[in-house]
């Protein structure tokens, strides 16, 4: 093939590009001519859009067509999937834009608040939410409650009152009540930032190891003072507030074991939820708490959280949880009326073993008020201002207030004989025992 000169490809209806390297460089035009789809150096130039117009025009009308409505219909396919794309952008985007929202001045940001909501944080989880603990830039060391979802997925508008409640509950100050410091929310979730309570909740420290170390006049002075933030709440307040959920896991204890009602006003928002706890009604309270005219009339008032706070009062005297520990059906309440006949004189066959000496004038006093909130009829419950009265007259005290409230207790006459009834005369009905007079468990 070296050796070759020359060649004749002339007239064979030939087509393509003519190569113009090796042997071919020796041939010329007329070697090639009568071929009109030929095309090279030393031919007509090659022309690549013509030769696809050229087989295009070859396509028949039918092919023509199919081609153009694909093309077509890829196009809007194409476009209605960067539309729905762009949309999904945007949603999310909404979904992540947060909103810190302060009920005092903080010196932290909503990202620093998000930086919370780690695994290794979590302190507390529950039907209300899960709890976490933060430390913030400035030292401030905060709980974060990360709420359920409320109202319809997506739909910021329909909270069905939440973040007006919110606000509403953000502007409380009281010195026995949580702090609700900020509120930081997007579509998605909800986040309050409280003040953080070194010793966690009431329950957590009563029903735990550290119940032993609980001893009575702490008890006491818990008692008093989450009865004066639920008053403050029921009375002084403009609407009253109800809390809806009075328990002893919502009595928070400062580092000096000083009380502080949580969770207030939450409850109607956070019902049938999916993840709420199985210890957790419907709607209005924790089983064990619940108020016995819920069952028939399915409406909470004052009253209902009076109840409640009667059931914590009965905790702080024996020791026992509301629930779980008298058998099927049966709870502190009417455990302690089985037990002790509703007089004031069977506390001591409830009271808490773990306790060493307990005034037993102060322990029947409490026992009194206990029995006073857990009245079966709401109308024979005293109000919320009437209980923090009755705990403060308590006998022995400095105080001298008196009130007129419904009595459910009678108290029993003891059998001490004559000269028993004749020193409880000659002592009056005001009189203080005598310190010596403890209860020894």
């Amino acid at each position: 093939m070296q050796s070759l000169t020359a060649v004749d490809f002339s007239y064979n209806n030939l087509s393509g590009e003519v190569p113009s390297t090796g042997q071919f460089g020796y041939f010329n035009a007329t070697s090639f001519a009568g071929n009109a789809g030929l095309c090279g150096a030393f031919l007509s130039p090659c022309r690549s859009v013509g030769v696809a117009t050229s087989a295009l025009r070859s396509l028949s009308s039918t092919s023509k067509l199919l081609l153009v409505l694909g093309l077509l219909a890829l196009s809007v396919v194409f476009a209605g999937a960067a539309v729905l794309k762009a949309r999904s952008l945007k949603r999310s985007a909404e979904a992540r834009a947060w909103r810190l929202t302060a009920f005092q001045r903080l010196d932290f940001a909503v990202d620093d608040v998000l930086d919370c909501l780690k695994e290794e944080n979590v302190i507390g989880k529950g039907g209300s939410g899960i709890v976490y603990k933060g430390a913030m830039p400035g030292g401030a060391v905060v709980a974060v409650k990360r709420l359920p979802a409320i109202g319809r997925a997506g739909a910021a508008h329909d909270d069905y009152g939440f973040s007006a409640e919110i606000q509403t509950l953000g502007r409380i100050r009281h010195r026995h009540i949580v702090r609700l410091l900020g509120f930081a929310a997007n579509r998605e979730t909800n986040l309050l930032v409280y003040e953080y309570m070194p010793n966690g909740s009431l329950g957590e420290v009563l029903h735990g190891k550290k119940g032993g170390h609980l001893q009575w006049a702490t008890r006491f002075k818990i008692a008093v003072e989450a009865a004066k933030g639920l008053c403050y709440l029921h009375h002084d307040c403009s609407p009253p507030i109800l809390h809806r959920d009075v328990k002893s896991n919502n009595i928070l204890l400062d580092a000096d074991f000083e009380a502080h009602v949580a969770d207030f006003g939450l409850a109607k928002f956070l019902r049938g939820n999916a993840g709420g706890s199985e210890c957790m009604s419907a709607i209005a309270g924790s089983y064990g708490y619940i108020a016995p005219e819920y069952a028939y009339t399915l409406k909470v008032d004052e009253k209902s959280d009076v109840y409640s706070f009667g059931v914590v009062l009965l905790e702080l005297i024996a020791g026992r949880k509301p629930v779980g520990e008298f058998g099927d059906g049966v709870d502190i309440v009417h455990w302690v009326r089985t037990v002790t006949g509703s007089s004031k004189e069977g506390v001591m066959k409830i009271a808490d073993p773990r306790l060493s000496t307990v005034p037993l004038y102060e322990l029947t006093h409490v026992f009194y008020v206990a029995m006073l909130c857990v009245a079966e009829q709401s109308v024979e419950r005293p109000t919320m201002r009437e209980v923090v009265q009755i705990l403060a007259d308590m006998p022995g005290s400095t105080s001298t207030t008196s009130i007129d409230v419904p009595l459910v207790i009678e108290p029993k006459e003891e059998d001490g004989g004559p000269e028993k009834k004749q020193q409880q005369q000659q002592e009056g009905p005001h009189d203080s025992p005598p310190q010596q007079d403890l209860l020894s468990i």
